[in-house]
C-alpha cells in the first residue's frame, strides 16, 4: 500500500459550479428545459456550505461565477449578483479556503445563447469583457482562475452529440466551438493578467483514458490514438505550442495560430479525471468485461489517473497540475471511500515520481444537479440535506493523515 505523502502547501478542496448548486438561474439550460430549479439552494446556504467544506479539513474551494446572473443583458451588470459573490468570497476568506474560480462552466446568458453562443465569433469580445469585469471585481480575492471547464466535452456534447444545449449534431460546428474556446481562453488570460499580474490561470481539462479495445488490433490502436489526440491532447498542446493542426474525418483540416506570449497561455493545467473507456475500430466507447462501475455506468479505474497524469505532464511541458475534479456517482456511498483512497494513493505515487501535482478537488461537496442526468446521480460527500456521508469522514481523515505524514 502506497503511503499518502503530500507537500505542506498542497491544496485540498471540493468543487462546485454555480448552475449545479445555486438555484434560481435563468440561462440557456433552463430555457432548453434542463432546469436546475432551486438546485441545492446554495445561493441562500453558501455560508453553511463553506463552513462544511472547511470542517472537512480542506483549504481550497472550487466554484464558478454565473455569467447569466452577473450580466443578464448585454452590457448590463447586476450589482446584486456582484454583491452576493463578494459575500461568498468574504466567507471563503473567513473560513480559510483558497478559491479557484471558473469563468465558463457550460452555461450562457440567454442573450448570448440566442445569438449562437460559442459557435458565433461575436462571443469572443463578450467573453473578453466578462473576464475583464470579473477580474476587476474579484481579482483581489482570487489567485487561481479557470477560464473554461472541460472545453472539449462541452464542444462535442453540445454540437456533435447533441445531448446538451443547443443540441446540435454537426462535427464541423463542434470543432468551430473548439477553436472559439481556445481563443476565448487566450482573451480571458490577457484580461486577468492585466488586472492581476500574479494570478495563475489555467483550464479544467477532462482527461479520459482511451485505450484500444483489442490492444493487438491495428484498427483499434489507430482509433484510440485519434480519439486521444482530439479529446485529450490537442487543446492542451495548442495552448502550449500556440499552434493547432488537425485533420478530422467529416470536418477536414482544422488549424489555428494563437498569438505569442512570453509567459505562455497556461500557468497550470487542471485535470478532471473520472474513468476510462476501451475504443474499438468504429470509435465506440466500450467497457472492460471486468469493469467495476459507478451508478452512471462509468468504470472505476484509479490506475488510469496515473497514466493520464504522466501524459499531461508531457503535453503541458511540466506545468503545475491540479486535479480539478475527481469523483463518482454513488448513492449507497459504498464505493466512494475506496475510490477516494485509491485515487489519493495514485496521486501520492505520482508525486513520488516527481510529477508537479499541486492540489486535489473532489467532485463534489454536495449532491447537485448533474446536467442532462438531473438530480439522480449522487456525487456529494454531503447529501442535499447537508448530512455527511461516511466518505466525507474518510476524506477528512485522509487529509489529516496526509498532513501528519510531513
Amino acid at each position: 500500500m502506497f503511503p499518502l505523502n503530500f507537500p505542506p502547501d498542497f491544496l485540498w478542496g471540493t468543487a462546485t459550479s454555480a448552475y449545479q448548486v445555486e438555484g434560481g438561474i435563468q440561462n440557456d439550460w433552463s430555457e432548453a428545459g434542463i432546469d436546475a430549479g432551486q438546485a441545492c439552494n446554495h445561493v441562500q446556504r453558501y455560508a453553511e456550505d463553506i463552513e462544511q467544506a472547511a470542517a472537512l479539513g480542506t483549504n481550497a474551494f472550487r466554484l464558478s461565477l454565473e455569467w447569466a446572473k452577473l450580466e443578464p443583458e448585454p452590457g448590463v451588470w447586476d450589482s446584486a449578483a456582484e454583491a452576493h459573490y463578494h459575500e461568498v468570497f468574504n466567507q471563503l476568506e473567513a473560513s480559510g479556503l483558497t478559491p479557484m474560480v471558473t469563468l465558463f462552466h457550460f452555461t450562457l446568458p440567454l442573450w448570448l445563447a440566442r445569438r449562437g453562443g460559442w459557435l458565433n465569433p461575436e462571443i469572443l469580445p463578450a467573453f473578453e469583457r466578462f473576464a475583464g469585469r470579473i477580474a476587476t471585481c474579484f481579482g483581489k480575492y482570487v489567485k487561481y482562475w479557470v477560464s473554461v471547464n472541460e472545453p472539449v466535452v462541452y464542444a462535442f456534447k453540445s454540437y456533435e452529440e447533441g445531448s446538451w444545449p443547443p443540441f446540435q449534431t454537426e462535427r464541423r460546428k463542434a470543432l468551430q466551438v473548439f477553436l472559439h474556446l481556445l481563443q476565448g481562453h487566450v482573451l480571458a488570460v490577457k484580461q486577468i493578467r492585466r488586472q492581476s499580474p500574479t494570478a495563475q490561470i489555467g483550464i479544467a481539462k477532462n482527461l479520459t483514458l482511451l485505450e484500444p479495445y483489442r490492444p493487438w488490433h491495428p484498427a483499434d490502436q489507430a482509433q484510440s490514438r485519434f480519439q486521444n489526440k482530439i479529446f485529450n491532447q490537442a487543446f492542451i498542446e495548442a495552448l502550449i505550442t500556440g499552434v493547432l493542426k488537425l485533420w478530422v474525418p467529416g470536418a477536414g483540416k482544422i488549424s489555428l495560430q494563437l498569438p505569442p506570449s512570453d509567459r505562455g497561455w497556461l500557468d497550470f493545467l487542471g485535470i478532471n479525471y473520472y474513468t476510462r473507456f476501451k475504443v474499438n475500430a468504429q470509435g465506440a466507447h466500450l467497457l472492460s468485461p471486468q469493469a467495476v462501475l459507478s451508478d452512471l455506468g462509468w468504470e472505476i479505474y484509479p490506475e488510469g489517473l496515473l497514466k493520464m497524469l504522466r501524459l499531461a505532464d508531457q503535453w503541458s511541458g511540466h506545468l503545475p497540475l491540479y486535479i480539478t475534479e475527481n469523483g463518482l456517482a454513488d448513492a449507497s456511498d459504498l464505493q466512494r471511500g475506496p475510490f477516494l483512497l485509491a485515487h489519493l494513493r495514485v496521486l501520492s505515487q505520482a508525486l513520488a515520481e516527481g510529477l508537479p501535482i499541486k492540489g486535489y478537488f473532489h467532485w463534489s461537496l454536495l449532491d447537485n444537479f448533474e446536467w442532462a442526468d438531473g438530480f439522480e446521480p449522487r456525487f456529494g460527500l454531503l447529501n442535499a440535506e447537508r448530512q455527511w456521508r461516511p466518505s466525507a469522514r474518510l476524506y477528512q481523515g485522509l487529509i489529516q493523515a496526509a498532513r501528519q505524514q510531513r
